[in-house]
């Protein structure tokens, strides 16, 4: 009878301790299989990005005689695209700003304080139509941009027209549209009672077909129609380029 219940319980000491092991073993597989790799993972570059990388990059770090120093980056976007379109937009980026870098440099070795204080660029892409809006900001805060909207599936280049023809609206419509938020903006910032000294004269050549007609339509990174205009007051040099969103009906 003694040996019947020691037989017994080596039995379930047995059972007790497979099954135990066979709880840890599986433990120890989900632990595995549910931890996050440690290695980092490569991703393909999303929106933008697919299409934009930067051509040419310096920093500068002038100091001027008095011993303050202030340091910049200059940065300029190129096109990836093999495009005739894409190459001419990426010459003519390269050919307006090369300057400020070579002139950077050379207020540098003089012991001068940098003329333009940033040179930089965004990039966004809305549906197939890539914007690229370069801003160049002067020491004394003078803010001026360029940019350039390109069709990434035709590989063209798109101008004001090109946009509106884009958004199947009509290209007359858009510039009235846009001289409305222009007025809107302008009049905001520059009462009359502050500025009588050629108010109207401003106020009407900031309104002009020609100025309109220079205007700069594009994408923000939200996907906001906008366009960047100037606006003439009596103060400072006497124009501003301004970014402002237009809305379309």
């Amino acid at each position: 009878m003694k040996l019947r219940i020691i037989l017994s319980a080596l039995l379930m000491c047995a059972v007790l301790c497979a099954c135990s092991k066979q709880e840890s073993s599986q433990q120890e597989y989900y632990q595995i299989v549910t931890d996050p790799p440690t290695e980092a993972v490569e991703t393909e570059p999303n929106g933008a990005q697919r299409y934009v990388k930067t051509a040419k990059e310096e920093s500068f770090e002038a100091e001027e005689k008095s011993g303050a120093k202030e340091k910049a980056t200059y940065k300029l976007p190129k096109i990836t695209a093999d495009s005739k379109d894409a190459e001419k937009i990426n010459s003519e980026i390269i050919k307006k700003y090369e300057k400020d870098f070579e002139t950077a440099q050379s207020q540098i070795d003089s012991g001068k304080a940098l003329s333009v204080s940033e040179l930089n660029y965004e990039s966004y892409l809305t549906d197939i139509v890539l914007t690229i809006v370069i801003t160049r900001t002067e020491s004394d805060h003078t803010v001026s941009y360029s940019v350039y909207n390109y069709n990434v599936e035709k590989n063209k280049s798109l101008d004001n027209k090109g946009i509106a023809q884009y958004m199947k609206r009509d290209y007359d419509e858009i510039k009235s549209t846009v001289k409305s938020a222009l007025e809107d903006d302008y009049v905001s910032k520059f009462k009359y009672e502050n500025f009588k000294k050629d108010y109207y004269i401003n106020y009407e050549k900031t309104l002009s077909d020609d100025n309109i007609e220079n205007s700069s339509l594009f994408f923000d990174n939200s996907g906001s129609f906008c366009a960047i205009c100037k606006e003439f007051a009596s103060v400072g040099k006497g124009e501003f380029n301004v970014k402002i969103k237009v809305s379309l009906e």
